[in-house]
């Protein structure tokens, strides 16, 4: 019997998004206990925070086949340019939000970057492990919930920016900002994965750019932590 798809904008697909993001800061709970303890037991939680981010990956992949039944496609040359041209395009506003930044509110880091280098601060395992999931498994994640399944499952095929709208304010909500600036910085990087996703219509196109995004900030981090 073939497998029944959500339909596009059902209540289902909206509930799978919510859930995916209660989900997604569910399986990061872990981090807290990687610090301390007997090494036995870090490693216990270290299993734990790696398992619950693979069985997250693998439910919304499954999820996002039932939303998107169609085999993924080889990116092409004309992907490929875009997702650069859209990269830099985030770079450039992010160097520019994060000099307003620091000239109105005197933060040379977002919220949420000054978390995650706190928690690489407290031992060489959650650094490892944070490392890892943020270049490998996040992008995965927070792809497949704010592209494929806001963009694609919540809205139809023919609206354009208000998905790309939605899916750039959702993400920035998610993500902790203590000022506006920080919090249009991520709106406006979500925003532009979502327009990047619209427009070659492959879910791995932000993925790739997300997960290289995320590698360049998490390389920076490490740099400033040595």
């Amino acid at each position: 019997m073939a497998e029944k798809t959500l339909k596009v904008g059902s209540f289902m697909v909206w509930l799978w998004v919510i859930l995916l993001v209660i989900i997604l800061n569910i399986v990061q709970v872990p981090l807290l206990f990687l610090g301390n303890g007997a090494l036995g037991v870090r490693i216990l939680w270290s299993v734990v925070y790696l398992a619950g981010f693979i069985a997250t990956i693998i439910l919304g992949l499954w999820v996002y086949h039932r939303v998107h039944p169609v085999k993924w496609q080889r990116l092409s040359g004309k992907d490929w340019w875009l997702m650069i041209r859209g990269y830099v395009f985030v770079i450039v506003v992010e160097m520019v939000l994060g000099v307003l930044n620091n000239l109105i509110y005197h933060q040379t880091s977002t919220a949420n970057n000054q978390a995650i280098a706190s928690f690489m601060g407290q031992g060489t395992l959650t650094l490892v492990l944070l490392s890892l999931t943020a270049v490998f498994a996040s992008p995965i994640i927070e792809e497949v919930t704010f592209r494929g399944l806001l963009v694609d499952g919540c809205f139809p095929a023919k609206m354009f920016w208000i998905p790309i709208i939605v899916s750039g304010v959702a993400f920035s909500i998610v993500h902790m900002s203590s000022n506006p600036i920080s919090w249009l910085i991520y709106a406006v990087m979500g925003g532009t994965f979502a327009y990047v996703y619209k427009r070659t219509g492959k879910l791995q196109s932000t993925i790739i750019l997300h997960g290289f995004n995320n590698l360049i900030a998490v390389g920076a981090m490490l740099w400033t932590l040595h």
